[in-house]
């Protein structure tokens, strides 16, 4: 299925990229920008930089001060916000179109101008509100600990994806001024940017206000890539026991494959969805409603550069034991490596997959974000017409294939949530 979503796509002189999506429909726009700069740019002991500058950048600049980003684009009728995953950061709002100028001079502003306001309270109060959010979704989270312990386990030291997005708590302690300012004059330059807007508006327009507002922005030094050991990951099985605060005990099973610009990467999402995708699923329906030895079971892959995780997370019923479920669960992923795919489940799979991603590019910021992320990822946003090509060319012999190479007991970490002891009374 080949999608037809119209783009075009040029480079200013200081290497910004810029892609232009119109769409007359609606009189919105969107501006997505992305940073080729994520957590996995970071070094043991500088871990949570990338997150925290995410955070900082909304705290203003000499023209747009303190929450006023926040504000002049709310009152206008939009919605703006950043996120940081391993491999980026992303800016994005969605606007009136005939506010879409105001909306591109903030954002280059910042690019250009955030550091000449950052002070030390600045930072402080950030660092405040992030390891807060630590606190609230991993430190005081039931089975919180579960990703930065399966990562720890999965992955070397040296290695980019050790460490968690947020970072460590002692390592956000210890950032400094200097460190964010070098983290800025590192990473976010239009040279390591690229640009999306999509939506309502005169093309010759845009091209004249992304020319006046970040056309005058200084390029940097090219970034250092992420720097990984001989050993991307770590080879054999490796378990841990987390005793914690939990009702019940959790099992969660991590196994290692492809990243997600390789090839086989397609066959790795057709595997989980076969195995988990709704209530019909095989782990739901087998572990959960039919046999009743889970509350919940489920798989869905963490995606990657170079090397991805698919993750299988189970809770067993008060009554099961916790290692009688982890047998049924790997019958069930032996099931799939022994071809027992049938034709008719494929289908559904792959109608539900290209259905979802259909689906999810019906609105201007999804497109947007699309384009920047093919762009960013894989150096091609025409991926956005032909990704779902690559669901339909997998067969079932491949998908079978994929889970006899992967899914094997000598490539997988385990992580299993035990309830914590209680302390002795006296």
């Amino acid at each position: 299925m080949h999608l037809n979503i119209a783009f075009e796509r040029y480079r200013l002189d200081n290497g910004l990229t810029v892609l232009l999506h119109r769409d007359t429909t609606t009189p919105i726009a969107a501006v997505n920008l992305w940073y080729n700069v994520g957590s996995w740019n970071e070094r043991p002991g500088k871990t949570g930089l990338a997150h925290l500058f995410e955070h900082i950048m909304f705290q203003g600049t000499p023209q747009v001060p303190d929450d006023l980003y926040f504000r002049l684009i709310q009152s206008r009728g939009g919605t703006l916000n950043g996120s940081t995953s391993f491999n980026r950061t992303n800016f994005y709002e969605t606007v009136p179109s005939h506010h879409l100028e105001m909306a591109l001079w903030m954002e280059a502003d910042r690019m250009a101008h955030l550091t000449e306001a950052l002070t030390p309270e600045k930072l402080e109060n950030q660092r405040d509100v992030v390891k807060n959010e630590r606190r609230q979704q991993i430190d005081n989270q039931p089975y919180g600990l579960w990703l930065e312990k399966t990562l720890a386990l999965a992955y070397p030291p040296q290695a980019p994806y050790h460490w968690p997005i947020i970072g460590y708590m002692e390592d956000l302690e210890r950032a400094t001024l200097s460190d964010v300012r070098a983290f800025f004059n590192t990473y976010y330059k239009p040279n390591n940017a690229s640009l999306v807007i999509a939506g309502d508006f005169d093309t010759q327009q845009v091209n004249e206000w992304v020319d006046r507002y970040f056309g005058g922005i200084a390029p940097g030094e090219i970034p250092p890539p992420s720097q990984w050991p001989s050993e991307i990951y770590h080879r054999g099985e490796r378990r841990e026991i987390v005793p914690d605060r939990v009702q019940l005990p959790r099992l969660f099973i991590s196994y290692h494959i492809p990243g997600m610009e390789d090839e086989h990467f397609a066959a790795a999402e057709i595997v989980s969805a076969v195995l988990s995708s709704g209530k019909s699923s095989r782990l739901y329906n087998n572990l959960v409603l039919r046999r009743q030895l889970a509350r919940e079971a489920y798989c869905f892959i963490l995606p990657l550069l170079h090397s991805s995780l698919m993750v299988f997370t189970v809770t067993p019923m008060p009554e099961t034991d916790i290692q009688t479920l982890e047998q049924v669960l790997w019958d069930e992923i032996e099931r799939l490596r022994l071809s027992d795919i049938q034709e008719t489940e494929l289908e559904r799979i792959k109608n539900q997959l290209v259905a979802y991603k259909v689906r999810e590019l019906q609105t201007v910021e999804s497109v947007a974000n699309n384009l920047n992320h093919h762009h960013s990822l894989f150096g091609d946003p025409e991926l956005i017409n032909t990704e779902l090509e690559k669901y339909y060319a997998v067969s079932k012999e491949q998908a079978a294939d994929f889970a006899r190479q992967w899914l094997v007991t000598d490539n997988r970490v385990a992580l299993t949530f035990v309830p914590q002891q209680k302390e002795p009374t006296e």
